[in-house]
Parts: structure tokens; sequence; C-alpha cells
């Protein structure tokens, strides 16, 4: 099974999100797949970690990049239309 996840949204993102990734893939028997802008994820990544790459933490864990963010003034129909490489409308397309 593949989880996927949007490393844009929320509270604290990316940050909370990656470290809660990291916390949970070695209690899983899934792939956790984070969608986001992969070149702020990685940075974060060697921030926390150390690597350069999420896949060296763990080979279930890695990145579906997107290119925009939704923010949290934006209205969430409105956004779905226009930003299509959003982290939200890339998990819709993947699901």
């Amino acid at each position: 099974m593949k989880i996927l996840i949007d490393a844009m949204g929320g509270d604290n993102s990316p940050d909370e999100i990656i470290k809660g990734c990291v916390q949970a893939i070695d209690e899983l028997e899934s792939e956790i797949i984070l969608i986001g802008n992969e070149e702020l994820i990685n940075e974060k990544v060697n921030e926390f970690y150390g690597k350069d790459d999420i896949t060296a933490i763990n080979s279930k864990l890695s990145i579906k990049n997107a290119t925009e963010i939704i923010s949290n003034e934006e209205s969430p129909t409105e956004a779905i239309k226009k930003k299509k490489d959003s982290s939200m409308v890339v998990g819709f397309k993947m699901l």
C-alpha cells in the first residue's frame, strides 16, 4: 500500500509532516509518498537528519514534486481550479 501525504498542508508544514513520516515509517509496511516542493522537503531533511534526500533515511519514503502551494487565505475550490501543480491537486490525481 502507498500512503500519500500532503507535505505542504497543515500547521508547521512541512517540518512536522516530515518528522511524523520519518517517525512512522519503521512501524509501517507501507510506502509513504510526501507530496510537495521537493527542494524544500529535501532541505528540511538535510537540516533535521543530515541526509541529502529523504530516501537516504528509508527507501520506503519518497517525494512527488508539486511546485504550487495553496495558502490559508485562498478559497479551496478556486485554488484547486487555478493551481494545478499544488500538492493537493497532484495528490488527488495520484489517487
